[in-house]
């Protein structure tokens, strides 16, 4: 069996999309061609590519990846209320790719460094 190498796979057309982009001010439908791991094209008019796999996203959202700058995570101490791992899989769900945890969970996650005089 021949291993799958990346440069070998076939680019994917994502249809009727709303593509929103925050950065552009961009919000639209449209498509989004990816080839090889990068953005070929975009826009309300993308022409079919050869060998190319379509996806309908029948108006899904499509934008860059979200960062949830303040997560609410019970870890440590309260994991039965959210641990990092449940937190990390709710923000994968939710297009979220970068989370921070709050400061103030108790006891603290990060001991604070004591100071030496």
């Amino acid at each position: 069996m021949r291993e799958h190498q990346p440069s070998e796979a076939r680019p994917t057309l994502f249809v009727n999309a709303r593509l929103v982009c925050p950065a552009t001010g961009r919000d639209e439908t449209g498509s989004l061609l990816v080839d090889g791991g990068q953005i070929v094209e975009l826009g309300p008019k993308v022409p079919p590519a050869s060998r190319a796999e379509t996806v309908d996203c029948r108006g899904a959202v499509l934008a860059p990846g979200l960062v949830d700058l303040g997560a609410f995570m019970g870890e440590p101490g309260a994991e039965h209320r959210e641990s990092i791992e449940t937190a990390s899989l709710a923000a994968a769900a939710g297009g979220v790719t970068t989370i921070v945890a709050r400061p103030d969970t108790t006891p603290p996650s990060i001991r604070p460094r004591s100071s030496t005089t």
